[in-house]
């Protein structure tokens, strides 16, 4: 068997995968003190003399995060029924159903867990029920996203009512807030990009240096 020059194609293979692997963002608050779309109603807005349930019935916190190359994106909550997120911080039990929808930089709804998956594997229990949720997004192209969680099935008007509506119209006001549950939350989301960049000039050279290398050696060294 011909011997390879190790440390060469090695280097070879960190350089092709430089740019694979997954990175999460996570995110914790309150649907209460952290709601950034208050509307319920026509002349309506939130406000402290409002019960959790009217929050829960109408609220949203919407977040952004930027998608630097094309990724596969999908989203996974924790507050339902517990567990630790992708920053090892432990998430308790007992908040609101969840409900997650995604959002492109304009406003237009790309996906919700209303197909989503509910009880994804892993996910915890809480009062009997498994109720977290995972959103797929599938394939982000780069750019900047929006991403909404509500109570379950407090959807959007885009997603309701379908264009021209956008995330900026506001929500439906179909939210619930069932006995044991609070208003805390937690998911993360997730960017994958496994498949490897297209070679760098110099990494096509450390390819053919790696190929001459080999043939060298292999010339060399007897068979055994």
């Amino acid at each position: 068997m011909s011997k390879f020059p190790i440390a060469v194609l090695t280097t070879l293979a960190l350089s092709l995968a430089a740019n694979a692997g997954t990175i999460s963002i996570s995110y914790t608050g309150s649907l209460r003190t952290d709601a950034t779309v208050t509307g319920c109603g026509s002349g309506c807005t939130l406000g402290s003399s409002n019960t959790d349930g009217d929050y829960a019935q109408w609220a949203a916190v919407v977040e952004t995060f930027n998608v630097s190359t094309a990724s596969t994106m999908s989203a996974l909550t924790y507050s339902y029924g517990g567990g630790t997120n992708a920053q090892n911080d432990p998430i308790g039990q007992g908040g609101f159903e969840p409900y997650l929808s995604l959002f492109d930089s304009g406003g237009n709804f790309l996906a919700s867990t209303f197909f989503g998956t509910t009880c994804p594997a892993g996910a915890g229990i809480y009062q009997g029920q498994c109720l977290d949720v995972m959103l797929t997004g599938g394939l982000l192209q780069p750019g900047n996203y929006q991403i909404a969680i509500s109570a379950w099935e407090n959807m959007s008007l885009a997603e309701n009512n379908g264009p021209p509506a956008l995330l900026s119209d506001g929500f439906a006001g179909l939210g619930n807030l069932f006995s044991g549950e609070d208003m805390h939350f937690a998911f993360d989301v997730f960017l994958s990009n496994d498949a490897p960049s297209v070679p760098e000039p110099a990494t096509f050279g450390l390819i053919g240096l790696g190929l001459t290398l080999a043939g060298i050696v292999k010339k060399r060294l007897p068979e055994l």
